[in-house]
């Protein structure tokens, strides 16, 4: 039987090392203390291509977190099993409920890639903005048809070749654009503090369904084959993102580290501390069992609720395709520190 370890949140981000002030109120969340049998397919993940991500998230660690961490470093060559008994001696896993479920929404996002260029070449170019001048976290701006309509709004880092790859690049918050003099890899910087509305949504509000569903690639097809009323239609999402140049390793997450492809995952903060280890139990695209470690990494815009993650694909082709068609149910364990 599972024992009951606590039914509010703020004790959860007490034992996490996260103080209670950022913490949503009157929200259902509770923990279940488990066992790693309960965990379906544990002794099968590879715990080694974990490890890059649990690393990443111990240069952030709260100290809670320090011993596992200093322990765990020493083990960062260390065959999987062995890595697996090393968390299985120090960690424990807790079941998640909330609003009485213990499965909620997985979904899947990736780092975006488009071309273009650092000057303009054509006027059929869109600007991709850094933020404008004086902007702080958290200022509402014009919004994304406002923003659009104005020329040099912004500092502009780069010049986008297509207006739905660089929509989708604000969707997905971070991506790489391959230009003849080189790849610039952009990353979030802030946003014009208006609601994210998403694509899907607006399709539907229009009556208007792709070939192949409300997929991202489906929907990416139909907008480019119809730029006429691409642009009206993705005005309808008045959120607009702001990007910075990033150097070295990319992309970051939220949390301020690097995120790992197929391990990290977004998550909503105000239930689950960044760089908590999750063990998710979930399905792929392409029906395959999704069962393996992953690290609370990152947020997103729509990422809310007790039970509710998105998984991070990586870059690339492959990476698109799986994250836009992922709309999964899973659940997760959060595994704490004994």
């Amino acid at each position: 039987m599972h024992k009951i370890l606590m039914a509010s949140v703020g004790i959860l981000f007490l034992l996490s090392g996260c103080s209670s002030h950022n913490l949503s109120k009157g929200r259902s969340f509770s923990l279940s203390e488990s066992s790693f049998s309960d965990l379906k397919g544990w002794t099968d993940d590879n715990f080694r291509e974990a490890m890059p991500a649990l690393l990443q998230s111990c240069k952030k660690a709260s100290n809670e977190w320090h011993s596992f961490c200093r322990g765990l470093y020493a083990y960062r060559f260390s065959s999987a099993s062995k890595v697996r008994k090393y968390l299985e001696d120090n960690l424990q896993p807790y079941a998640v409920t909330s609003y009485g479920t213990d499965t909620g929404k997985i979904t899947g996002y990736y780092e975006a890639e488009l071309t273009g260029s650092r000057s303009r070449k054509n006027n059929t170019q869109v600007p991709v903005y850094g933020v404008p001048r004086g902007y702080k976290n958290g200022d509402k701006l014009e919004t994304r048809e406002d923003i659009e309509d104005t020329v040099n709004y912004a500092p502009i880092i780069a010049w986008a070749d297509d207006p739905v790859e660089l929509f989708i690049l604000q969707v997905q918050g971070s991506g790489r654009m391959q230009t003849p003099e080189g790849e610039i890899k952009l990353g979030y910087a802030g946003n014009n503090g208006h609601t994210f509305k998403h694509l899907s949504q607006i399709l539907r509000d229009e009556g208007i369904k792709p070939q192949g569903g409300y997929s991202m690639p489906a929907m990416k097809q139909w907008l480019q084959e119809n730029p006429k009323k691409a642009r009206r239609l993705m005005a309808k999402n008045p959120r607009y993102i702001f990007f910075k140049e990033v150097q070295g390793d990319s992309p970051y997450g939220s949390a301020g580290v690097v995120l790992t492809p197929k391990r990290s995952v977004a998550v909503d903060k105000n239930y689950v501390p960044m760089h908590t280890p999750l063990w998710l139990e979930s399905k792929a695209p392409n029906g395959n069992n999704l069962n393996r470690l992953v690290i609370a990494q990152d947020v997103g815009n729509a990422i809310t609720g007790g039970i509710r993650a998105d998984f991070f694909w990586g870059h690339g082709d492959e990476a698109f395709e799986s994250a836009g068609k992922m709309n999964s149910r899973g659940k997760y364990y959060l595994l704490l520190p004994k």
